[in-house]
């Protein structure tokens, strides 16, 4: 496929429509690269990710639901069925990445830019799993900063939310665009 194949094939693939079966470590290390080649000004290089598979995955699972469930009790932002799905989709998926910027110390370029240049680097991640037959899903949760002390998420950092990844257990059709004309003006 060329890039704008692959840019048309990619999706957006629910948790449910991935398969369990794993994903080796050299081809996260692929995607992870081609992340890592992602532009921003003043070679900040914002993004990290937290992997988390196996094990490591059911534990964050728990830990997530059970420190969830607890908020709930007192925060409105936190909706014990969603918390419910969440934990179903941390188990249902091989692969689960923490998504996450790290704002420049020095400040040098507003928090939007830094979190534009992340975008990008998912983006890129999500095309290359899509050339490689893999389904992704960016889930950003209302309730993620609060979720930051328990994820050991680090000063000037924010969570930006769950990459889940997985072989396609199912096609998932494309939900289709609008036409291009009615989103430009031209001059």
């Amino acid at each position: 496929m060329n890039i704008s194949e692959i840019i048309k094939q990619r999706r957006a693939t629910p948790p449910r429509f991935l398969g369990k079966e794993g994903i080796s470590k050299e081809t996260i290390l692929k995607l992870l690269e081609v992340a890592n080649w992602a532009p921003n000004h003043k070679k900040t290089e914002p993004w990290r990710f937290k992997i988390y598979t196996g094990d490591a995955k059911q534990k964050l699972a728990d830990d997530v639901h059970r420190f969830l469930m607890d908020k709930a009790k007192t925060e409105k932002i936190v909706v014990p069925n969603k918390v419910e799905k969440l934990k179903t989709n941390l188990e249902r998926v091989p692969v689960v990445m923490i998504v996450i910027t790290q704002r420049d110390e020095a400040q040098r370029l507003p928090e939007w830019e830094e979190i534009a240049a992340v975008s990008m680097a998912v983006q890129n991640m999500w095309l290359a799993a899509t050339e490689m037959g893999l389904g992704a899903f960016w889930a950003t949760p209302q309730f993620m900063s609060l979720l930051e002390n328990m994820l050991e998420v680090e000063p000037g950092q924010k969570a930006l939310g769950f990459f889940y990844l997985g072989k396609l257990a199912m096609e998932y059709p494309s939900p289709g665009r609008g036409a291009i004309d009615s989103k430009v003006e031209w001059h």
